[in-house]
């Protein structure tokens, strides 16, 4: 057995996300978003090798060669996918490790809004789920794309850097891209996405404004798209999105989004006081016409007051997300005040 595999089992039996190895310190998991050293000997810097080698296969190996980091799957026990990233950093070798389980999540097993269920069954648009680094997006995706396969017969296209959760088919039927795998670029890939039948079309992550154009074009062109995007909150993202662009093609964008965006979920988690779990506060956006009307006429400030008007069409504030938990008492009371007191609406 791989001696890293050691690792893996306690940071699994710990019901850690994340497990972190660096040479002089002994290992570190993420536990309910809390960083937790364990009880091991720090790490010296000639075992950092033979740590990370037997996982990676040549192109990593070149991709660390070269780049000086290195981004793949790996599979433990046939019970989980690992996301791993192997970097240089102060001349030695370190490790971060994601645990992703095979079993994938359900809309209501994550505690989302049940209006998810409908956005799944959308013929065509775009839907966001934005948030910070680590703060369950990809579950959130994945849980959505796993209510397509469960309820309808449709062709899903995932392009993703890399690939992180399988999805075993049911209904639908699906496409797995991996970018610097199966596909040298978002780009590329979703250039040629269109020529592949797709009728969903999941892209990890816009990095760029050529992804975001050619989302946006997917999303025109009658197809149902998911995309993330690392922004806090709906008047963010809008303006995130368009300012990504030189600003004589703000005005095409806002036009843009306002025919082709269906909505978005903007995410945080929360530490519970219960340290292995966390607790989960969104903004939810559904838009309708006086929304698309303020994205196209540059009245993006004008989203919050939109979004309380709209609560009785299942929009909510992240404000008004914070007040639910506060009330059931999973979150220190400070903390969730804090937030609050960052929040404008």
């Amino acid at each position: 057995m791989l001696k890293i595999y050691k690792y893996f089992q306690i940071a699994i039996e710990r019901k850690a996300s994340d497990l972190h190895l660096k040479a002089g310190s002994p290992p570190v998991i993420r536990v309910g978003g809390r960083l937790i050293p364990l009880a091991e000997p720090p790490l010296a810097y000639q075992e950092m090798p033979n740590l990370f080698l037997p996982l990676m296969d040549v192109k990593s190996q070149t991709d660390l060669k070269q780049t000086f980091e290195a981004n793949f799957m790996a599979k433990y026990k046939n019970r989980w996918r690992v996301r791993v990233c192997i970097y240089m950093q102060r001349g030695c070798l370190s490790g971060a490790f994601r645990f992703i389980p095979l079993d994938i999540p359900s809309i209501d097993n994550l505690g989302l809004p049940p209006i998810l269920k409908e956005i799944a069954l959308k013929p065509r648009g775009l839907f966001l789920v934005t948030g910070p680094a680590n703060s369950g997006k990809t579950h959130t995706l994945a849980s959505i794309v796993n209510e397509i396969n469960r309820s309808t017969s449709r062709h899903v296209l995932t392009i993703e850097d890399p690939i992180e959760f399988v999805y075993k088919e049911k209904k639908s039927i699906f496409t797995q891209r991996e970018i610097g795998v199966t596909s040298s670029s978002y780009q590329s890939a979703l250039m040629n996405a269109l020529r592949e039948d797709p009728d969903v079309i999941l892209v990890g992550e816009m990095r760029d404004v050529e992804t975001i154009e050619m989302v946006l074009t997917a999303a025109e062109t009658g197809h149902l798209v998911f995309s993330t995007l690392h922004t806090v909150g709906a008047v963010q993202t809008i303006d995130r999105i368009v300012n990504m662009f030189p600003g004589h093609r703000h005005d095409e964008i806002r036009t843009q989004l306002s025919m082709s965006l269906i909505g978005l979920i903007s995410q945080i988690l929360l530490p519970c006081i219960h340290k292995k779990e966390r607790a989960m506060a969104y903004e939810l956006m559904i838009l309708n016409s006086a929304m698309r009307n303020m994205i196209r006429e540059r009245k993006s400030n004008q989203l919050k007051s939109a979004l309380m008007l709209a609560r009785k069409e299942g929009c909510t504030t992240l404000k008004d997300s914070l007040g639910e938990i506060l009330k059931d008492e999973r979150v220190d009371p400070k903390l969730v005040s804090n937030i609050m007191k960052e929040i404008v609406e």
